[in-house]
């Protein structure tokens, strides 16, 4: 099958009726949608060839992230992924389900609509992918997996995955756009948690703060001064593992 995509018009009247359709995405169903355009053409098919995998409605993200990159990661570009009609399509029909189960609640805010059944994004902005219910599945998925991991190439996405505010203080800044920076500070996070003589890491006892969020605003910096797009993910692997180590000595 052909995955399919909202058109842009269709895209813009739903967004503008989230208001007047807010207890409808507290329902189990979404016939409404269909309802709401009636015969008029709200979805198109892409090129993408595709058999759309079942999403776990348990809980069990870290499987859920594997099975939609597995079956989407050789069929999906990042380009491609960048296309928020694409996710809310999917987010709204192909998953209402396991939408409606991970974020629906009996009372659900306009703005909680907006972001997980849409891509409230902006221009040069990612944080929208990250929060939409199934976007966000794929975008960990890309900006973790390793194919030369041996045995495990998700084993950085498991890390990802440990805390929510790993994957909030990585994807709700600018540097989430570059691959190589998102593992290089994981693989710098998972040298010193597989080192015995290191405690993992984690609050810092010195501040009381997440390591990985000082280091992510460390990063962050950095960028501002240094091409990030020019160092590789050994590059920001060693300037990470060095920040932590050395905030530890301070």
């Amino acid at each position: 099958m052909k995955i399919k995509y909202f058109t842009e018009s269709a895209y813009a009247d739903l967004f503008d009726s989230i208001k007047e359709h807010e207890s409808l995405y507290c329902g189990e169903s979404d016939h409404w949608i269909k309802e709401f355009f009636g015969d008029k053409v709200y979805a198109k098919e892409s090129r993408i060839e595709c058999t759309l995998p079942t999403l776990s409605t348990e809980y069990d993200e870290y499987s859920n992230v594997i099975t939609l990159y597995e079956a989407l990661k050789d069929k999906l570009t990042p380009k491609q992924a960048s296309n928020a009609h694409l996710w809310s399509y999917l987010s709204h029909c192909e998953y209402w389900d396991y939408t409606h189960s991970r974020w629906g609640k009996e009372e659900m805010s306009v703005q909680t609509i907006q972001q997980r059944f849409f891509c409230n994004t902006f221009e040069g902005n990612r944080i929208g992918f990250m929060r939409n219910a199934v976007s966000r599945l794929w975008w960990m998925g890309y900006l973790s997996y390793q194919e030369s991991h041996p045995g495990n190439p998700y084993e950085l996405t498991k890390l990802l995955m440990s805390h929510s505010d790993i994957s909030a203080s990585i994807f709700e800044r600018k540097l989430s756009a570059n691959r190589n920076v998102t593992v290089g500070i994981l693989e710098a996070m998972l040298e010193i948690n597989n080192d015995p003589k290191l405690r993992d890491v984690g609050v810092s006892t010195a501040t009381g703060r997440y390591e990985w969020r000082e280091l992510c605003k460390y990063i962050n910096r950095y960028g501002g001064v240094t091409l990030l797009d020019a160092m590789s993910s050994d590059d920001i692997k060693e300037l990470s593992y060095n920040y932590i180590l050395k905030q530890r000595k301070e």
